[in-house]
């Protein structure tokens, strides 16, 4: 059992307990936004981790602009989030992946050198760990596309709005949807953030593409290794 498969499954193991603890308090709505905590954090469950349709409970938000020297103030609540049911879909996918990569890695750190060990599981375990690192890199993409839509809060809502018509729905309606209003924060982290983490902080995205690579070029280094002794021995007999 060599250290690189001993090393690639600690690696794989801690990602996908960390995948299945987002998974479970995503898919299981306890990213609630309550009005106790920064509206940052209230935005950011609003844009990604709260599908009120899916968890059965209506979030609400207090919002206050100055539009034209007036402020408006209204609380607003969506309906329907689609951005965030399609985060949950993210989610899914990403869980799936996770849980099926580390029985792989299981298997070819137990069973990876042995004869049937190369079609078996390091095929199996590579084409897995490529499609998560493919994954990956098109969340990412689909995060960083959300940046031009989530620069401000009222351009959340908007996008929150737009992807499905009549989706928030608020208390006052003479409230405006501004183009250009008074607002001293910019909000693109958030888009930014969920990119950055769906690469794996970019790091930890580099170094499971080696691992995949080593443990593809170590089990077929085994493959060939057996094909040859297999080979030495029908001769000898």
């Amino acid at each position: 059992m060599s250290s690189l498969r001993v090393w690639s499954t600690f690696v794989i193991l801690y990602q996908t307990i960390i995948c299945l603890v987002i998974s479970w308090y995503t898919l299981d709505c306890h990213f609630v936004p309550s009005s106790s905590e920064l509206h940052e954090v209230t935005l950011i469950k609003l844009l990604y981790l709260y599908d009120p349709e899916a968890c059965g409970r209506i979030p609400f938000y207090n919002i206050t602009v100055k539009y034209n020297r007036e402020y408006y103030s209204t609380i607003m609540w969506p309906v329907t989030n689609k951005v965030a049911s399609n985060f949950r879909s993210k989610i899914r996918l990403w869980l799936c992946l996770h849980v099926v990569w580390f029985g792989l890695a299981i298997a070819n750190m137990t069973h990876g050198q042995r004869h049937c060990g190369f079609y078996a599981v390091v095929v199996p375990f590579t084409i897995t760990g490529l499609a998560l690192l493919i994954v990956d890199l098109v969340y990412a993409g689909l995060f960083l596309q959300n940046v031009a839509h989530t620069d401000t809060q009222i351009s959340i809502l908007k996008f929150l709005n737009a992807s499905f018509p009549k989706s928030i729905r608020w208390i006052h309606r003479s409230f405006p949807w501004p183009e250009q209003y008074v607002c001293d924060e910019d909000t693109t982290w958030i888009s930014l953030l969920f990119a950055y983490i769906s690469c794996r902080g970019v790091v930890q995205w580099i170094i499971n593409f080696w691992f995949i690579k080593d443990n593809y070029y170590e089990g077929l280094a085994a493959f060939h290794r057996l094909q040859k002794e297999k080979s030495r021995l029908r001769s000898n007999a």
